[in-house]
């Protein structure tokens, strides 16, 4: 698939390529044509930085009409650069309230010399892809460090993911104090090697530079290589279907910090099952419902740290807490 190029800040007299740099973005996101108003246009709702090249962005339609796709392009804006590094045209038609899901497209292993080794996607991730990405460099080589921006028509920005012009080190991370930038010091890495899920009230994308990009703003955060929610997106625009029951749907994990090692998780729906992650994305504790269901349940023996408490609902939904234990 061909590149198409980008809006310019100037003409390159020999080939007239197209630049598309962050003074440009900021000009184009301050102006009053590009605000969107709330579930009006395509945003991005997962994220998915997993291991190797297992990587891949689900866009959800707020909208009760099918969106076609021509126009919406994707870019990378990689290591902290002041402009997109790659891009890719999105190809399609997304159903009303329904997903269109981009993994990186990279079928075999590839030899980089030295030993070292670009490998395949997971033929399973693959197959839950409804359009795959350009051969490399693309978007879905992003590494945590990356920042995403979803444009239509080429200046109207519908979303950003991460901030572009910003390297934050690894990756961007939990650390309100420094920016939620890496400085090296131990930090929550979020952005890489995680699965990152729109959070249910969200119904528009980023359309300002952030001044910093705090993850847990609008999105939840889970283990890596978690797939299972792609291809379905639950968001308070659907005014319809599964969406009422989860809007009702309420989680709570207490108390939060916790200074005994130990949390109380409690639904007022049947919970089928509870995954405890650190925040390297190790399992730490696991507990399914021996007789269907449970009403609510204590983790106990919780060293100090950051953990990601997983609560899966009977009929699939997942709903994400993050807790701090001193």
């Amino acid at each position: 698939m061909g590149k198409t190029k980008l809006i310019c800040t100037k003409f390159d007299q020999t080939n007239f390529t197209m630049r598309f740099n962050s003074s440009i973005l900021f000009a184009v996101l301050l102006s009053p044509l590009v605000v969107q108003s709330q579930c009006t246009d395509l945003f991005i709702s997962e994220y998915l930085e997993g291991t190797g090249n297992n990587k891949g962005l689900e866009f959800y339609n707020p909208t009760a009409e099918a969106i076609n796709l021509s126009g919406y392009q994707l870019q990378r804006w990689s290591n902290g650069e002041g402009t997109a590094t790659d891009w890719v045209d999105l190809v399609g038609e997304v159903a009303p309230f329904g997903t269109w899901v981009l993994v990186n497209g990279q079928t075999e292993d590839v030899d980089l010399g030295g030993g070292a080794t670009s490998p395949a996607v997971d033929p399973a991730m693959q197959a839950l892809a409804d359009q795959l990405d350009n051969p490399y460099p693309a978007p879905t080589y992003m590494n945590g460090d990356d920042a995403i921006v979803l444009v239509k028509n080429v200046t109207t920005v519908l979303d950003i993911f991460g901030k572009p012009g910003e390297d934050p080190g690894v990756a961007w991370t939990n650390d309100e104090a420094n920016g939620y930038v890496d400085i090296g010091d131990g930090a929550a890495w979020l952005t890489s090697n995680h699965t990152l899920r729109r959070k249910y009230d969200v119904m528009q994308g980023v359309v300002i530079p952030p001044v910093s990009f705090n993850t847990f703003a609008e999105w939840d955060t889970l283990v890596v290589n978690t797939w299972d929610g792609l291809g379905a997106h639950a968001c308070a625009c659907n005014p319809t279907g599964i969406n009422e029951v989860l809007v009702e749907v309420q989680t709570s994990v207490f108390p939060n910090p916790s200074n005994s090692g130990s949390v109380q998780i409690e639904a007022n729906a049947p919970i089928e099952k509870v995954t405890i992650y650190a925040a390297s994305g190790a399992l730490v504790q696991e507990e399914w419902a021996s007789t269907g269901s449970l009403s609510g349940w204590k983790a106990a023996r919780l060293e100090s740290g950051l953990y990601f408490v997983n609560i899966r609902i009977q009929g699939g939904s997942v709903f994400s807490h993050r807790i701090l234990i001193q």
